[in-house]
């Protein structure tokens, strides 16, 4: 992994706006809507608990910033629990979706967990797509996206349909060229629109 180098790289400036101003955002944003979602979570913890068995939490190993390795938090969708590791697209013997599961996957709030992520300074509000240590490892990192936390959401959320090994580098360097704290109000908009839209699912 080219960590030592990913560190010898100047960080991103975010055009005009500092940096904190983004980690302000993250942090004050996450706290809100983690008090705001409290009837929701409860609700949903309860709705997991009496619709399958196994934890009401999964925890998704995944590379955070620099290379630092965390856990991703996720309400549990599968019908039994999941394995450290993660389910993975071509798993054969991946578990299908609970009842419950399928609506969270449908309206993305088997993520309201990673809002803990968020304030706690593992992931942002907008970024790269969180990838998995093994998937870093075999393509050799992007050193930008080391430069960055993950993302609840991104440029690459609207072309989430396409090929990520395509499409997320080029939305990469948009994203690091243009940033401005509009831009990453403008993409949690869209995302959320998205969402309410059902098409968060996936």
């Amino acid at each position: 992994m080219s960590l030592a180098r990913a560190n010898q790289m100047r960080e991103p400036e975010f055009g005009r706006h500092p940096r904190p101003t983004k980690i302000l955002m993250d942090r004050i944003g996450a706290a809100v809507l983690l008090l705001l979602a409290i009837p929701w979570c409860v609700l949903i913890v309860l709705a997991i608990w009496f619709d399958s068995v196994g934890p009401v939490f999964s925890r998704d190993r995944r590379i955070g910033q620099w290379g630092v390795e965390f856990d991703v938090l996720r309400f549990r969708s599968t019908a039994s629990q999941t394995p450290p590791g993660g389910w993975t697209p071509d798993d054969p013997e991946i578990q299908p979706l609970s009842r419950v599961g399928r609506f969270l996957r449908r309206y993305s709030m088997d993520e309201l967990p990673q809002l803990v992520n968020v304030l706690k300074g593992d992931m942002s509000f907008v970024g790269p797509r969180p990838q998995p240590p093994l998937q870093g490892e075999e393509g050799g990192p992007d050193l930008r996206r080391l430069m960055l936390k993950p993302g609840l959401t991104g440029l690459w959320h609207e072309d989430k349909q396409s090929d990520c090994a395509e499409v997320e580098p080029v939305d990469l360097d948009r994203y690091l060229q243009h940033w401005s704290l509009a831009l990453d109000l403008a993409i949690l908009w869209r995302s959320v629109h998205g969402v309410l839209r059902g098409a968060g699912a996936h």
